[in-house]
Formats: structure tokens, sequence, C-alpha cells
């Protein structure tokens, strides 16, 4: 098969128009469309539908991008690798780092460290994704990722590294929730409207779950993946939402928000480093695990002030 094929489908889905996607190519419309066909034939599918407004992607098109992104990641990193030689650690490196969490927080880090240590690693490293980033992991899409543990997932390995404990932050622009000065009961918290990532996100889950444990609705009046997005709508007092302390000192500043302990309540999961349970890392990727392991020991001090 060529890749450049896929290449070409992945630009097309992403753009989800062809004219744009050949002008982005610098290719004619009229080739693009015959490399979409040629695929098309090969796989013996319709990969993609063409509307007024564009191209919308068929149920087989879903999967075949998936499976594309990660063959061509893997040629890109062959590349890489081939043309450093074989005297120092070289490839591509993707690591996947969880939204809502302390993981972001530990990407400069990384990239710096890599930068010092392994100069021809070329490190890549992606916070949202189409599919989960254990699913991610399974198809080649990142080589590991930095995530709150799902449980069992059949193909991949999660080797734990920490717990993180929820908090419930509110801005200071909303009055105090409670009289007490840094603790709230989930009876408490469920009269707030929250500002929450989609159901899918394990911060949602593991919080909406707590107060189901008790008979207790958890009031979601906004869905928000942008970290940033959440953060302002948190600040200017249009709901409050739940985060890892670690998350709250990453995005806040000390006098932005009010954070609070669930006194009756531990709503806490397990962060793991996710990577591939049959194929072996790369070498360089191997590297890069063992100098994430080394920053999780000793978590950087985030920049903002503590939250």
């Amino acid at each position: 098969m060529d890749t450049r094929r896929l290449g070409y489908f992945v630009r097309v889905v992403d753009i989800g128009n062809i004219t744009r996607a050949a002008d982005s190519l610098h290719i004619t419309q009229s080739a693009l469309s015959q490399h979409i066909s040629a695929l098309e034939n090969d796989f013996k599918t319709r990969l993609l539908e063409r509307t007024g407004r564009g191209v919308e992607v068929t149920a087989s098109g879903r999967s075949l991008y998936r499976y594309a992104q990660g063959i061509l990641r893997l040629e890109k990193a062959a590349r890489i690798d081939l043309r450093a030689g074989s005297d120092t650690p070289a490839g591509l490196v993707t690591v996947g780092l969880a939204s809502y969490s302390m993981a972001p927080g530990l990407a400069a880090p990384l990239l710096r460290a890599v930068r010092e240590r392994y100069p021809n690693i070329q490190l890549q490293l992606i916070q949202n994704l189409t599919v989960v980033m254990s699913q991610a992991v399974l198809l080649g899409q990142v080589d590991m990722a930095l995530i709150y543990d799902p449980g069992y997932v059949k193909g991949v390995v999660f080797e734990h590294v920490l717990e993180e404990e929820f908090h419930l932050i509110t801005g200071v622009r909303t009055p105090p929730v409670t009289s007490r000065r840094d603790t709230i009961t989930l009876k408490e918290a469920s009269r707030l409207d929250f500002i929450m990532p989609s159901e899918l996100h394990t911060v949602r889950r593991v919080t909406e779950a707590a107060f189901r444990s008790v008979g207790l609705h958890c009031s979601v009046v906004a869905e928000v993946e942008p970290d940033k997005v959440l953060r302002d709508a948190v600040v200017n007092g249009l709901g409050v939402t739940v985060l890892p302390l670690t998350a709250a000192r990453a995005n806040f500043a000390s006098d932005e928000v009010r954070v609070y302990r669930f006194a009756d309540a531990q709503l806490s999961t397990a962060m793991s480093l996710c990577t591939p349970e049959v194929q072996p890392l790369s070498h360089a990727a191997a590297l890069v695990a063992d100098l994430l392991r080394t920053l999780l020991l000793d978590p950087p001090v985030s920049g903002r002030k503590s939250a």
C-alpha cells in the first residue's frame, strides 16, 4: 500500500473538504480524488461521502483514519531513526497526557529533559485525541500515555505511578459554598452547578459515581474539554468543577479560586503509565519512558501560585 495515499486521506478527513485539502497538499483536486478512489478500491468499501459542504467520513473511513494515523506515525519515526544513524538514540516518540490531571504539568520538564539528554529524539506530546488514550496506545497512535487508570483494557499495560485525589474548585467570585473554610459535604455540593469534561472522562465518572452512591445528583450545566475554557468559566463564576489538587494548582492562582476537600467521601483514582502489552517500546521510547518515571518521582513545582 502507498502510505502517501494514507496521508492524503488523513488530510482530507482533518480538513473535511477535498478542494481545500488538495490546495494544502499542492496537488489538483482530481488527482486527490483519484487517490481516495484508489484507497476505496483497495479496501473495497466507501470511506468518504461527498456532501454539498464537503465530505463526511463513513464508519469504515473512521476506522481507517485511526489506523492510518498509527501507520504514518511509525513511518515518520523510522525515517527520523534511520537518518540519525546508530551512534545516538533517535526517533519519534509520542506521549499522550490525560487532560484535567497532573500529566500536562510534566510536558515542559519532559521536553527539557529529552532535549538535554537525547537531542536526536523528536518528542510529540498530545493531550486531546479522537479516541481514548488507551485505545490510541493500542492502535499505535501514541507510544505511551500518562492517564487515569481505567481498569483492564486488553492489549495494553497500566503501570501505577500515583494516586490523584479530587477537590471541589470554585471561583472567588462565587460566594463561599459552605461555612467551613476548606471542606464540603456531597450534599452541600449537590446544590451547585458543575462545569465538567464529557461523560467519558474519568474525572466526570468518578465524581458522578460518588454522588450516586449516596443518592444525590451532580448537576452538570456545561461540558467543557479544553482546560483553559474550564479555567476561565470557573474564575468568572459560571460554575464549579472538580479537579485533582495538582491540576488545580497548575491552572489557577491561589487568589482566583477556593479549594474544598470532600469531608464525607474520597474522590480519587490512580494515574498510570499506559504502554502496549505485546509490541515492545522502541529504544527511544523506552528512554523517554524512563525519564517520565524519574519526573514522576520528583514532580516539578508549578509556575503558578499554589491554589
